[in-house]
């Protein structure tokens, strides 16, 4: 059973006076994974609600949600400028606008040459300037617009990244994106440019095969916080973190067991969580240790908005406030979406992969040696659906144990394959 969170006490570490708050599940209903989260202010904000493709509003912190917009597509990024001019980014090419608190929404992606198959990050450092990321799964680009949404470039990121996940600037033209490098057997990349994305120059490199680097997080002008998305090859669970504003980062292992990791986010340099799937892990001592905490499910974005609130996007949306809380955080089981398995998983050479899609996706399907390199790719597609089977026949490849690994917009399944 997993430890529940530590009543609300204060902890001193090195002088500092650390709050130990307590997270709420809010009123909204379930998606199988709010992909974003994002606040103007205590009270006021909005949730891209992923695979359910809805795009919900709060007034109240959190307390009640009103349905704004159903886009019948995966949502994955949200973002807002004030109450009233906001973008969400979708997994099908769409990038919604609206200009009217998200009363009402605009695709804008056909202004966008060539159109984005996806936009997985969104950051506005100003009122006019905004950024755009993609895909998870490839290629890699940004799109921008420095006049509020009403044009808009594309820049090929081929020759810096394989694929791009999270973006985040501090001005118009400084800021970092972060995914899969280029070639992606260097692992997962930060990069970093200060003229507006003409030039980029790599910050980090994971150098682990299968890695991207997910979700970025900026603390304060000195501290960054990066998520490492992971695949079950890869026994440990990570995350990095830079202390002199992004130029250097280290590497940080939350546990020396795998995790699905998506979501990272700190409330000072000492209180934070890393994880992903039904896993969470949380520190106070700024990660020198670690222990899974009892909050929902399906993690994916973290917002902070002060030192005592912030917001947490999964199948529900999580609410961290530092003051005592009456509230419960729901621990029911998250929907999952699709269905792997691998007969026999003990063989010789040759083995049948079945697959089941529930809900149209991108999938990419492959078979991966025990350090992460892949060997076959048994299928990739943006519009992947039903029911798949694929014969794989390893009998040109060494002995040992292989990952079967599937990725969609709803996470990550695996099976585990040895070669005798």
């Amino acid at each position: 059973m997993r430890p529940s969170l530590l009543p609300v006490l204060a902890l001193l570490f090195g002088g500092q006076l650390i709050a130990q708050g307590t997270w709420t599940t809010l009123n909204i209903p379930p998606s199988g994974r709010h992909d974003d989260v994002f606040f103007i202010n205590d009270t006021v904000g909005w949730a891209a609600g992923g695979p359910a493709g809805t795009i919900r509003r709060t007034e109240d912190g959190g307390a009640t949600w009103t349905l704004q917009y159903t886009a019948g597509q995966y949502l994955r990024s949200i973002e807002f400028i004030d109450a009233l001019h906001g973008y969400c980014g979708s997994l099908s090419g769409s990038l919604f606008r609206t200009v009217d608190g998200g009363a009402t929404w605009t695709d804008v992606a056909p202004l966008i040459s060539p159109q984005p198959p996806g936009i997985c990050g969104l950051s506005a450092p100003t009122p006019t300037t905004i950024y755009g990321v993609g895909l998870w799964a490839s290629p890699a680009y940004v799109v921008k617009s420095s006049d509020g949404g009403l044009s808009w470039t594309s820049s090929d990121m081929s020759a810096h990244a394989t694929a791009l996940v999270d973006v985040h600037f501090t001005s118009p033209d400084t800021g970092f994106v972060t995914g899969t490098a280029a070639p992606a057997g260097n692992g997962g990349v930060i990069l970093y440019t200060t003229d507006g994305g003409l030039n980029w120059q790599p910050r980090h490199l994971t150098g682990v095969a299968s890695d991207i680097v997910w979700k970025i997080q900026r603390l304060d002008a000195d501290h960054w916080y990066a998520s490492v998305y992971s695949e079950p090859v890869n026994d440990d669970t990570r995350l990095l973190r830079s202390a002199d504003g992004g130029q250097t980062w280290s590497t940080i292992v939350a546990a020396n067991s795998y995790t699905y990791v998506e979501v990272v986010g700190f409330m000072d340099t000492l209180r934070g969580w890393v994880g992903g799937g039904n896993l969470l892990y949380g520190t106070t001592d700024g990660g020198l240790t670690w222990a899974l905490e009892n909050v929902g499910n399906n993690y994916n974005r973290f917002f902070r908005l002060s030192d005592s609130l912030a917001y947490m996007s999964g199948t529900y949306i999580y609410k961290y406030t530092a003051d005592v809380s009456t509230g419960a955080v729901d621990r029911s089981e998250a929907p999952e979406y699709h269905a792997l398995s691998a007969s026999p998983t003990l063989t010789d050479a040759a083995f049948q992969v079945t697959l089941r899609l529930d809900r149209s996706t991108i999938a990419d399907l492959s078979v991966l040696r025990a350090d992460g390199v892949p060997v076959r790719r048994l299928l990739f597609s943006r519009n992947a659906h039903g029911e798949h089977r694929f014969n794989v026949d390893l009998s040109t490849e060494a002995p040992g144990a292989y990952m079967v690994v599937l990725k969609t917009n709803e996470g990550l399944r695996y099976v585990r394959v040895v070669r005798r």
